[in-house]
């Protein structure tokens, strides 16, 4: 296994995919008790086992996508765990960047060790980094998922899941050869950055177009060519919503012309294969209900 990764539009070589076997919320998990009551939905949330039907779903879609990737001739590699987890987003605590993988601090203490469901990467030949457990609100903390690869930047979204000293940590280990951008222009973004804002190709970005304007981009992108998500089709949810209609702009890039989408998300098809992208269109009936798309649900190891 090779992790080589500067940005999300080079040619996919391996990644992994999550799993929902042995799905389970989380217990005793402060951080996500408090990630539930910021959510403004109407229906509550209740802890309890997933029905049969979410995790069959979800299983058949996450094995469409490996078929898919693997018939790509893209190396895939899958959680192992006999213990109750939450690995179906692999991205959300693992961040590749380099020759890096990085365990992120994540506020989640429920996952704060999901490097030991890869023991591939333990195998390889990469830098393992394991980032120290926040403690306090003022040690660095963030997901890997609150940031966007840009090759020599690394767009950092600040959050409830990110910090400013989270940010001068992540800078720390990876030295000269990127540099990290602090962004934060949701006000009150919950969580994570790539229902939001996405790198699809060199100088190319596919952006909420109900949360963000030119302006308020990264301003390094203000000149990029920039594909305006204006909506999304709503994905039906089991009982309560762990994403919003907005996993739908949640794409995953095989190259710097490819890329795969949820298939109901008919209009950004559309719009992409009129910006000369060819799309792959596959099924993700659970990304509501689990919290995470295409891009959330896989984390590139190496990219050409």
């Amino acid at each position: 296994m090779i992790v080589s990764t500067k940005n999300e539009y080079g040619e996919l070589r391996s990644v992994l995919v999550g799993s929902v076997d042995n799905f389970s919320w989380p217990v005793n998990d402060k951080e996500f008790d408090l990630s539930v009551a910021r959510s403004t939905y109407e229906t509550k949330f209740v802890n309890a086992p997933v029905s049969n039907i979410v995790l069959d779903e979800a299983t058949q879609d996450l094995e469409t996508l490996v078929e898919t990737l693997e018939n790509k001739n893209i190396n895939v590699y899958r959680p192992i765990s006999a213990q109750p987890n939450w690995a179906y987003s692999a991205r959300d605590i693992l961040l590749t960047i380099g020759d890096m993988v990085i365990q992120c601090p994540t506020p989640f203490t429920s996952r704060s060790n999901e490097l030991d469901l890869y023991p591939e990467l333990k195998q390889s030949k990469c830098r393992i980094i394991r980032a120290p457990r926040p403690n306090t609100v003022d040690d660095p903390m963030f997901d890997a998922a609150n940031i966007l690869k840009v090759d020599d930047k690394l767009v950092y979204s600040l959050s409830h899941s990110a910090n400013e000293a989270g940010a001068t940590w992540l800078q720390e280990q990876v030295g000269t050869a990127f540099e990290v951008v602090k962004w934060q222009a949701v006000k009150h973004q919950i969580t994570h950055i790539d229902s939001t804002l996405l790198s699809c190709g060199k100088n190319i970005v596919i952006a909420n177009g109900s949360r963000l304007s030119v302006d308020s981009l990264p301003t390094f992108m203000r000149d990029y060519k920039v594909l305006w998500v204006k909506d999304c089709v709503a994905r039906k949810f089991d009982t309560f919503p762990f994403s919003s209609k907005w996993i739908g702009m949640n794409v995953l890039s095989l190259d710097p012309q490819t890329i795969i989408v949820d298939e109901i998300q008919r209009d950004l098809i559309e719009q992409l294969n009129e910006a000369k992208f060819n799309t792959i269109a596959l099924p993700m009936r659970q990304s509501r209900t689990l919290g995470g798309g295409f891009h959330c649900v896989t984390c590139d190891l190496e990219r050409l």
